[in-house]
C-alpha cells in the first residue's frame, strides 16, 4: 500500500481525483487532501506520502513552490504535476525540482492511472534495490566477522562464499566493490596485522606464529609477510620489538 496526497484547491476536481484513484487503484491509500501550497507542505510533513498529485495554480503558494519545500524533507517523494498550461520552460522547471510526471488538465482518467502506476513501479524498484543493498551489506559484515573469528584456520574464497550462501564469483566482485580490495588480499592483510601483534607481544617462533594466523607453511607465510611489510618477520621483530617495549 502506497500513500498518496492530493493537492488541489478546486473541490470538484479534488473529489474527481479521489473517485478515480479509489475506483481503479486498490494499492493506493489517499492519506490527505490539501487545498493550498502551504497546507500541502504541512500535510506532507505529517503524512509522509510516497506520491503527490500537485496542482500548479493554488492560493498562498504555487505547486512548484510547495514542491521545492517538500523535497527538502521528502527527497524521494514522487510528485505528479497537474496543470492547465502546456509550457516547455515550465516543464523544465518542474523536472529540476524532481517532478516525475506532468499531466495536462482536464485530466484523463487513463493518463492519471498510468502515471500513478509508473510511480508505483519506480517506488517498488527503489525499495527492492535498498533491500538488496542492505542484505548484501549484511552478508559482507557476516563475512568479515567470520574472518575475524576464523582467520587462524583454513579459509578460501569458496568456503567463505558458501558460508554466506553466495556464488564465489559474485561474492568476490561484490566484496571488492564494497571493501576496495579483493577478498584474498583482505584476508592476507588481516593475518599480517595479527602476525605483527604476535611478533611484538609474544616469544612465539615464526612457525608458531604462522600457524596461529592460519598458515600451515611457514615459508609461504614469510613470503606473504615480506610482500606486505617489505621485510621478513624476523627482521620486523628485531627492528620494532625494542622500540615497542
Amino acid at each position: 500500500m502506497h500513500n498518496l496526497l492530493i493537492v488541489e484547491d478546486e473541490n470538484i476536481e479534488r473529489r474527481a481525483l479521489r473517485y478515480i484513484i479509489e475506483d481503479k487503484l486498490s494499492c493506493i491509500n489517499i492519506c490527505g487532501e490539501a487545498k493550498s501550497g502551504l497546507e500541502a507542505i504541512e500535510m506532507a510533513k505529517t503524512s509522509t506520502p510516497d506520491i503527490i498529485l500537485m496542482d500548479v495554480e493554488m492560493p498562498e503558494l504555487s505547486g512548484l513552490e510547495a514542491q521545492k519545500e517538500i523535497i527538502k524533507f521528502l527527497p524521494n517523494v514522487h510528485t505528479i504535476i497537474l496543470s492547465a498550461y502546456d509550457d516547455f520552460a515550465f516543464t523544465q522547471s518542474a523536472i529540476r525540482i524532481k517532478v516525475i510526471d506532468y499531466l495536462l488538465k482536464p485530466i484523463r482518467p487513463n493518463d492519471l492511472i498510468e502515471s500513478i502506476n509508473r510511480s508505483i513501479s519506480l517506488i517498488n524498484t527503489q525499495n527492492d534495490r535498498v533491500i538488496s543493498d542492505n542484505q548484501d551489506d549484511t552478508l559482507i559484515k557476516e563475512a568479515m566477522n567470520y574472518i575475524n573469528e576464523h582467520y587462524n584456520t583454513y579459509i578460501s574464497l569458496q568456503s567463505i562464499a558458501a558460508y554466506v550462501h553466495l556464488n564465489p564469483q559474485y561474492f568476490s566482485r561484490y566484496f571488492k566493490s564494497k571493501i576496495g580490495i579483493n577478498f584474498i588480499n583482505y584476508l592476507s592483510s588481516f593475518r599480517v596485522i595479527k602476525a605483527k601483534d604476535l611478533l611484538l607481544n609474544t616469544d612465539k617462533n615464526i612457525t608458531e606464529i604462522s600457524q596461529s594466523v592460519g598458515y600451515v607453511d611457514s615459508s609461504y607465510f614469510s613470503k606473504v609477510f615480506l610482500k606486505s611489510v617489505g621485510m621478513s618477520p624476523n627482521h620486523f621483530r628485531c627492528q620494532n620489538k625494542k622500540q615497542h617495549f
